[in-house]
């Protein structure tokens, strides 16, 4: 991964919706309670999606092999 940093770009390898729901819990540091209250859906939802997006986020940076991984590991 060059260019970008390497979390930037497996961000944009996600989906919309995954990027979104990481982008509020991490970035912008919202609790489950209120991106389900953004959303009008319940916790659970947001829970199984955040975990859904994590592991899509995860699989994104294996599939970079291990030069990748260890660069994305380093920021």
């Amino acid at each position: 991964m060059t260019g970008r940093t390497p979390i930037r770009q497996a961000m944009a390898l996600l989906s919309t919706p995954h990027r979104a729901v990481i982008y509020r819990a991490y970035y912008l540091d919202r609790s489950t309670a209120q991106i389900a209250a953004e959303y009008r859906i319940t916790e659970c939802a947001v829970r199984a999606e955040l975990h859904d997006a994590m592991k899509a986020l995860q699989r994104i940076v294996a599939s970079t092999g291990p030069a990748g991984r260890s660069e994305f590991l380093a920021h």
